[in-house]
Parts: C-alpha cells; structure tokens; sequence
C-alpha cells in the first residue's frame, strides 16, 4: 500500500514504512509548486543524516536505514496532525502574527503548535485545542514539547560548529508501536531557516524566488556528510 502526500510517498509494510521522497518543492499551502531535479536524494540523505545524530543523542525518531538515493526505512507511526515548530529567532509567519525584525533572537526556544490543514491555512493551536478537539492529549503534548525543544538544540548546535545559524525549524510527531512519542516525517532544508551572515541556505530561497535553493540544499549536505551512515 502507497500512500502520497507533496513531497513523498509512504510505502507501508507493516511495522514498517518505506519514504519515497519526491523532486516536488511547494510553498503557500501548495499553491506553489514544483519540480527540483535530485530535491529527493538530497534531502532524504539530510533527513537520514541528522535523524541518526539525535537518535544518537537521545530523541526518539522514526530513522532506521537510509536507502540511496532517495528513500528511507523508518518506524511505522501513528501520526499527531501537528506541525511542531521550535523558534530561536524571530522569522516569518511569527513576525506577521507578533511584529519584531527579522534574526532577532527570542529570550527563550519558543514551541508552537498549528493544525495540519492546507485548507484552514494551519492554524495555531494551543494544548487545551489538543485535548478538546481529540487531536491528543495533554501528556503527549507536553512530551512532544520536550522532546521538539531537546531535538531542536541538539540540532543548532551541530549547525553553530558548522558555522550555520538556526532560527527556527518545523517537526512532526507520531506515536510507534509501544506507545513512545517519535519524531517523523523530515529534516532537512524544507522544513528550517538556515543563515550565515544574512545568506539564505533553506526554502526561503524558493518562497522569495530568490534562485535555485539546491545550491545551498547541497552545502548543507556536504556539513551533514560529517555524520556517518
């Protein structure tokens, strides 16, 4: 069985799945899209990457082999309709909600819920929006809180000793087979701001039609190569 969302297809066996990530950018809830030549293979390989490095750390994810050049054996979950986004700095959707410029730094990680819902636009959603519309309950939460903010560090620490700075990213979250909170889906360019001195290396670049984003896609491949497989 194959399932197909806008950027891969999941290929469940089982207690197991098989992602098939596509060359397919989008932005604006899919009202942009297109086609990369090699967006799947690298970032497949990014995502296979630095979920190994927080498995290795301790966050629980959904990585188990990495299958060149554009799949991923992973952990069958069962998936929170959540996007989990974790904020060093200000940027993007935070600004035009709250004001403040761009790069500046929050006192503290900030964790954001929105609903995943193209049509709705992603609203934001609190804990008590978790438990009473049923979407999960307070102690998976707060776990996938945790677990965001513990990945999140982890991950602009490695970035900061490669001289990249991370400003905010977005996760998804599911539940495995014995009931613990894992990290899914992906991480990679697509789904994080990434700057170095005011230069762009994520979707940004293709949100703003600033050019071809795999440019800088592969410079964060060729940092994340340092992990091994």
């Amino acid at each position: 069985m194959i399932s197909e969302g806008k950027t891969k297809k999941v290929e469940d066996l089982g207690s197991e799945v098989i992602l098939h990530f596509k060359d397919d950018i989008t932005a604006g809830d899919g009202a942009k899209h297109d086609v990369l030549e090699k967006k799947g293979t690298i970032c497949s390989e990014i995502t296979s990457r630095l979920m190994k490095y927080l498995n290795e750390k301790g966050v629980h994810t959904m990585f188990l082999e990495y299958l060149p050049p554009n799949k991923i054996r992973a952990k069958k979950l069962k998936m929170i309709p959540l996007e989990v986004i974790v904020r060093f700095k200000k940027a993007g959707s935070f600004i035009r909600r709250y004001g403040g410029n761009e790069g500046e730094e929050l006192p503290a990680p900030l964790v954001e819920f929105t609903y995943k819902n193209d049509q709705l636009h992603d609203p934001l959603m609190c804990v008590e929006h978790l438990e009473v519309l049923g979407i999960t309950n307070r102690e998976i939460a707060l776990k996938i809180i945790e677990e965001a903010k513990k990945a999140g560090i982890h991950l602009k620490e490695f970035f900061e000793k490669h001289g990249l700075e991370l400003w905010d990213m977005k996760f998804e979250f599911g539940i495995d087979e014995n009931g613990q909170v894992c990290l899914g889906d992906e991480i990679s360019p697509d789904t994080m701001r990434l700057r170095k001195s005011g230069e762009i290396f994520d979707k940004d670049i293709y949100r703003r039609d600033l050019g071809n984003p795999l440019e800088k896609y592969e410079v964060v491949l060729n940092l994340c190569q340092s992990i091994s497989l």
